[in-house]
């Protein structure tokens, strides 16, 4: 085009900008429009402007180049809420979520891709409570949540456990007259079965018009984990007479049924159909499952077995699971063993002493119990401290041991005295509490 002396238009470097993006060119090839962008004069072009911070976002190495671009000096008309939008989601993708949260403070004009940029962000980044807050905020100023934002809330609210939360977000989804589409309905569906509604999770799945293959795995997960293992079994088989094929998640529900109810020939059962009928390579979580599964049964030597044949390098929460079965069943030799494996594994982890030393202390091995208990003080620096997470007037509060940053600390802390006060008028005494461990 350029060799027969053709003018290209903005439409033309809009193109060029989303070809090399795509097609994952290399730098070099990018910068060369870029060049002729301002050789020709269409560098105040919104749509050149936006393509242009789209493609340096796009290359891992030119991060600040889009920057750049977003703050060169241009009048009014170069500059749109797209060309925002492209900015945000360049930087929640790279992980600067706190600079596009300036950003987002800072955007003259904001639409709902804007909002839901921002809430994707703080969700994927790890960042739940600041998503549930973004999106509240949103509601309040009467902006209408597209679906991807109400996939992404509900997600956020089922790892969290924060049902009423989950349950605003629900009424949201009525009120605004949404369509249960298979996304938003198994949001739905996972959100409930993770915060402790199995029956309304069911009622909802039971309800839906039409299910994918996620929908079923969140069902079938949601049911084990709520010690339902012979409806969860019966819903898998439901599954396949449906005519989906089931995938590693469907199992990772099937074997952590068996697990929770000890049902032990049908888990190999189903690790053996697994592998061998579906041709599943099993992973992680399915060993997990199994390990658990023959550590509750007392088949120690059987789940030692399996975990030295996994066709991945076993992880330490699995010989804390034998660890934690070899106390239950007075182990105490096989413990010591997989204890001193698990130590060498992850010498850091306070959990795994405070298990062995809870094996050698029911054989009563004194002198090795407090061996142990020196061993966690040498070795375990510090400890991540606990942290809870409630629900109050729609807000979510999260709180750490002795946490003074709360907004209303002062009046935490008083009404902690006066329940003290009370307690203790009530005959309460700290010498008659008796503590299990």
């Amino acid at each position: 085009m350029r060799r027969r002396f053709l003018k290209p238009n903005q439409h033309t470097f809009t193109f060029l900008l989303n070809a090399c993006t795509k097609e994952n060119f290399k730098l070099t090839p990018g910068v060369q429009v870029h060049c002729h962008v301002i050789k020709l004069g269409y560098v105040r072009h919104v749509f050149v402007r936006n393509a242009l911070i789209h493609f340096y976002f796009e290359c891992s190495d030119a991060t600040e180049c889009s920057k750049k671009v977003f703050e060169e000096d241009t009048d009014s008309i170069c500059s749109d809420v797209v060309t925002w939008n492209s900015m945000l989601a360049g930087l929640v993708r790279k992980g600067e979520v706190f600079v596009a949260e300036k950003m987002f403070d800072e955007m003259p004009e904001r639409d709902v891709v804007s909002w839901s940029t921002m809430i994707m962000g703080y969700v994927q980044n790890g960042n739940l409570e600041d998503g549930l807050e973004c999106f509240r905020l949103m509601r309040e100023k009467g902006i209408r949540p597209n679906e991807a934002i109400l996939v992404t809330v509900l997600s956020a609210s089922a790892n969290l456990g924060l049902l009423g939360f989950g349950k605003f977000i629900h009424s949201t989804i009525e009120s605004l007259r949404f369509r249960i589409t298979v996304l938003i309905g198994t949001a739905l569906v996972d959100m409930y079965a993770k915060c402790g509604c199995i029956e309304e999770s069911r009622a909802l799945f039971d309800g839906m018009l039409e299910k994918d293959i996620w929908t079923w795995n969140v069902m079938i997960c949601g049911l084990a984990s709520h010690d339902r293992p012979k409806e969860a079994i019966g819903l898998f088989h439901e599954f396949i007479r449906e005519g989906f094929s089931p995938v590693n998640v469907t199992f990772v529900g099937v074997l952590n049924a068996c697990s929770r109810a000890g049902f032990v020939s049908e888990g190999r059962h189903y690790f053996k159909l697994m592998v061998d009928g579906y041709g599943i390579p099993p992973e992680m979580e399915h060993y997990g499952c199994m390990v658990d599964l023959l550590a509750r049964a007392g088949l120690i030597d059987e789940a030692v077995r399996l975990i030295e044949t996994m066709t991945v390098a076993p992880d330490p929460i699995m010989w804390a699971t034998l660890l934690d079965a070899c106390k239950i069943h007075g182990l105490v030799e096989m413990g010591e063993n997989i204890g001193n494996k698990l130590l060498k594994l992850d010498p850091t982890h306070d959990g795994h002493y405070v298990q062995l030393s809870g094996i050698y202390a029911k054989a009563r091995k004194w002198e090795d119990v407090v061996r142990v208990r020196r061993l966690m003080v040498e070795r375990v620096s510090n400890k991540v401290a606990g942290w809870s997470l409630i629900e109050g007037d729609g807000r979510v509060h999260r709180f750490v041991a002795g946490d003074r940053d709360h907004d209303h600390s002062s009046d935490i802390y008083k009404m902690l005295e006066i329940i003290g006060l009370r307690i203790t008028e009530a005959g309460y005494s700290p010498k008659h509490l008796t503590c299990v461990a």
